[in-house]
């Protein structure tokens, strides 16, 4: 009789052992990504990815704004990502989240350009205050890219979620508090700031933002007060962080791309995926030009109350469901 009702579970269990579930086909899918979707969704990624808020955490409290389902054991008939696994629904969604940041990375390229020029042709000529600085922003890459490859899969799966943004919001408005208060008031940028950062600053900014791999946290926030933490100005911790931001995003979108392989153009449709992007570019580009300005003045007190308020809010209405 045991083996019996072990056999049934076996049977009955197959299906999911084998990774086997509820599947919808592709055209669901990209039935989902609306051109309405694009124009909110790249308007929220815009404002919010250079600002210490956290864009992840407002991305994924959009979608669930939007409705967008959150069933991971749901695949997507016939898709299949770069190395064979199927592709679920709650992964076509939170991969989404990374690859839109493309375009806020052309308007931190354009933002700043003459930096961005003046350190590629120092590199090609050797200069040392190019190899310097380019050597900095990879030490402060590092960490986090390191840790965000090696639990990428764990942080998906038991880090985004509306609970935790709500969370990681209200801590972090706590933490801009308290380091408004106790870091010293810095004058304004030395000459060139930025292209002095040393390695141990670096490094400083770059633990800080592991942190960030935490939605809700926001890398922006981390790195900002990292630089600061490491003695630098408002305005350097800012620029220095836009840089980090140039690399760490760059690689972030273009390993999501590369890992879904065929999948990218099965699930994204083009049309609503470069409305996104478009909109997604221009609103990171009013966001970082007003930002560097805005923080050097007034420092981050600002965004911990706005953060404070949001995650304040978010938990009591989950507290009340």
């Amino acid at each position: 009789m045991l083996r019996f009702a072990l056999g049934l579970w076996l049977l009955a269990a197959l299906p999911a052992l084998a990774g086997f579930g509820p599947t919808v086909p592709p055209e669901e899918v990209r039935g989902q990504f609306t051109y309405q979707r694009a124009l909110i969704t790249g308007t929220v990624e815009g404002v919010t990815e250079f600002l210490p808020v956290s864009s992840t955490g407002h991305m994924i409290i959009t979608d669930r704004a939007l409705g967008v389902p959150a069933f991971p054991d749901v695949a997507v008939q016939g898709v299949a990502d770069r190395k064979g696994r199927a592709v679920s629904l709650e992964r076509v969604a939170d991969d989404y989240i990374v690859i839109i940041q493309l375009g806020a990375i052309l308007a931190v390229f354009v933002a700043f350009f003459g930096r961005i020029r003046h350190l590629l042709v120092g590199l090609c000529r050797g200069e040392r205050q190019s190899l310097g600085l380019s050597a900095s922003i990879l030490v402060a890459f590092i960490p986090a890219a390191t840790l965000g490859f090696l639990f990428k899969d764990a942080i998906s799966a038991y880090l985004f979620s509306v609970e935790v943004v709500a969370a990681a919001l209200l801590v972090g408005g706590v933490v801009i508090l308290v380091a408004e208060q106790t870091l010293p008031k810095t004058a304004q940028a030395k000459s060139d700031e930025v292209s002095a950062i040393g390695w141990r600053t670096a490094l400083t900014v770059g633990l800080c933002q592991c942190f960030a791999l935490i939605p809700g946290t926001s890398r922006s926030l981390a790195t900002i007060l990292g630089g600061r933490v490491a003695g630098l100005s408002h305005a350097a911790a800012t620029e220095f962080s836009f840089l980090v931001g140039l690399l760490t995003l760059s690689a972030a979108s273009v390993y999501k791309m590369w890992s879904l392989g065929p999948a990218l153009t099965q699930v994204y449709p083009a049309g609503p995926a470069g409305v996104g992007l478009l909109v997604a570019a221009v609103t990171a580009f009013v966001s970082v030009k007003w930002l560097v300005g805005y923080v050097s003045r007034h420092g981050l007190g600002v965004f911990a109350w706005y953060r404070i308020a949001l995650g304040g809010a978010i938990l009591a209405v989950l507290a009340l469901k």
